[in-house]
């Protein structure tokens, strides 16, 4: 018990540190997103705080999380999980690399061609990295043979207990606080053919990195380090991850102006979210909570640059 509190404040003193960083070296960080012209943050982190309180509350009055975790534990039963993660590491460093090198090679050619191919670059690198590769590796490599290779992906996206859907209660919280907020201030994208594309093109995406940062790394470091000392290190992790393809990322809505800026504005969308995205993921193990809430955001938040990215 001890060590793994020792993890959890590790994990969350990484998290805090790298925010303390970016913020002194840009002390113009927070008070920019804590200003009135940009009120999508504090707008956010309210109704999240607000969501992550009533799934606790859900969780305790309605769920029954450990006989989850024990269903978790067997599914994982003989998966080498600290070469699993080391595997996942790599995966996410193949999907930055790709992410960096089919950017350059479609501006070589976009302009050739009349196209935009940024989200095509995103959508290809994270099905092949965030998807494809760590499903063949995860969960079907060494174990197929008596059945347990299949038993996480079907624990996390077949479920069937009515009290696993009780997360979506938090998420329309969520979702309304938000929209009462910002809804008024930005409006909703008008529907459109792009606008269509850009959204299944994101669904997609959501569903790529729900099942990679929460199904599969999240739930390997909640067994090496604990529950919240996981969900800290797996936010802090996906929002390096958006921080350093920022730049050549469709779908990332940082517009920062340097590394340590994207880090920081990072560390306050990605990160933080991720926290409320690794809670749910934790308390009802349901992948398709987590996919509705970043789609529901989606709408939400992008319009302000929505004509950026489609053009």
């Amino acid at each position: 018990m001890t060590k793994v509190r020792s993890w959890g404040l590790i994990s969350w003193g990484v998290f805090f540190a790298l925010l303390v960083v970016a913020m002194l070296a840009r002390p113009e960080l927070l008070a920019d997103v804590m200003s009135e012209s940009r009120p999508v943050y504090v707008a956010v982190w309210g109704p999240m705080l607000i969501a992550g309180v009533l799934t606790w509350a859900l969780v305790r009055w309605f769920g029954d999380r450990d006989q989850l975790d024990r269903r978790v534990a067997a599914a994982l039963d003989g998966h080498p999980i600290h070469r699993e993660f080391g595997w996942l590491m790599v995966f996410l460093c193949g999907f930055v690399l790709a992410m960096f090198v089919l950017s350059w090679v479609s501006s070589l050619y976009g302009e050739e061609l009349g196209m935009d191919l940024r989200m095509s670059v995103s959508l290809v690198s994270r099905l092949l990295f965030l998807f494809t590769l760590p499903m063949l590796v995860m969960d079907r490599s060494g174990v197929t043979i008596d059945g347990k290779g299949t038993a996480m992906p079907a624990l996390s996206m077949a479920v069937r207990e009515p009290w696993r859907w009780l997360g979506l209660v938090s998420v329309a919280l969520a979702v309304g606080l938000i929209s009462y907020r910002l809804v008024p201030a930005f409006g909703l994208p008008p529907l459109s053919l792009a606008v269509v594309g850009f959204f299944l093109a994101f669904a997609l995406v959501s569903l790529c990195e729900e099942i990679f940062f929460r199904a599969m790394v999240q739930t390997r470091l909640e067994f090496i380090l604990g529950r919240w000392a996981g969900i800290a290190a797996t936010s802090t992790v996906f929002a390096l991850a958006y921080a350093i393809t920022q730049p050549h990322d469709a779908v990332a809505q940082i517009r920062g102006q340097d590394v340590v800026t994207d880090l920081g504005l990072s560390l306050l969308t990605y990160g933080v979210s991720g926290v409320l995205y690794g809670y749910l993921w934790t308390c009802f193990r349901n992948v398709w909570i987590t996919v509705i809430l970043r789609i529901a955001l989606f709408v939400i938040i992008l319009p302000p640059g929505l004509d950026a990215l489609l053009h």
